[in-house]
């Protein structure tokens, strides 16, 4: 997808200036495009500034400044340059979607939609669009609309990870455990070494009492994170409710060594170490000797 991100870009645009006003505008716009590339985004942001000086009204410096303004997290300033680039190209596919993205990360998701859906009316097979429609309409907690959203985003890229994990998400959020499963199941085929993937797709088989399988998944999100406690503790609470003592035992105690209060507090509370509470090696990990 072609995202006007090249500073060659304007070359080609036509001006009705001077030689010398074009080459001075062309200057500052590629110099900002290599300082945004850089990461030097004030720096960047005061070219475009300089370049607009020359060319108030062109699309282009005012379709980067809004970039360079949302890479500053200025997201209102960063609609305002869309906008007047918009006056410029009215039917500009990248400047509606880039509005959308700064709407969307200032929660103002009904706006970020009415952005996404101009996009799609230049480009309506387009996945970025779509995909980033289905979030907004997931903030939104409109659960059915996020998932036609990311229907549409996967005829246009089916071996997406992203939509479809967020297809997943917005399953599970709806109630519709078992068809999550089949999201996150698809999604960890693509991309096998995704440990949030993994996590959730544990959370849901958890939830669905599927244990021997939500145990397989938060083995694998622990073999990814192995530092991340939550992992090995709901593989551990598993484990208990099978009443497979030692695998619960061993994997509360991986848990506690990395977070030791926040797990001791967890077990002590959590019904699914009921069986395993007089047991002299729960015991003496929840209530050590010395505490």
């Amino acid at each position: 997808m072609d995202d006007p991100n090249s500073a060659s870009q304007p070359i080609g645009s036509g001006s009705s200036e001077s030689g010398g006003s074009h080459q001075e505008y062309l200057e500052w716009y590629q110099r900002g495009m290599v300082l945004r590339d850089s990461g030097r985004y004030a720096e960047a942001l005061a070219s475009y500034e300089k370049a607009l000086k020359y060319r108030p009204d062109d699309y282009w410096a005012r379709y980067q400044q809004g970039n360079t303004l949302a890479d500053l997290q200025r997201y209102e300033e960063a609609i305002a340059s869309y906008d007047k680039a918009l006056e410029a190209k009215p039917n500009d596919y990248w400047a509606w979607y880039q509005r959308g993205n700064a709407l969307l990360d200032l929660a103002r998701y009904k706006e970020a939609l009415s952005s996404y859906e101009k996009a799609l009316e230049t480009r309506p097979d387009d996945y970025w669009a779509w995909y980033q429609r289905g979030i907004a309409f997931d903030d939104l907690g409109r659960t059915e609309e996020a998932l036609a959203s990311y229907d549409k985003a996967l005829k246009a890229k089916p071996n997406d990870y992203w939509a479809w994990y967020r297809r997943g998400e917005a399953m599970r959020r709806g109630g519709r455990e078992r068809e999550a499963i089949a999201s996150y199941e698809r999604a960890l085929e693509i991309k096998k070494d995704d440990y949030s993937g993994w996590y959730r797709l544990a959370e849901v088989q958890e939830k669905l009492a599927l244990y021997q399988e939500a145990i397989a998944a938060f083995e694998r999100a622990s073999q990814i994170k192995p530092k991340e406690a939550d992992f090995h503790y709901r593989k551990a609470r598993c484990h208990a409710i099978l009443n497979n003592t030692y695998r619960a035992i061993e994997g509360l105690q991986q848990a506690i060594s990395l977070a030791p209060n926040k797990y001791r507090n967890q077990a002590e509370l959590d019904p699914a170490w009921e069986r395993l509470r007089a047991d002299r090696r729960f015991q003496t990990l929840v209530h050590p000797a010395n505490d």
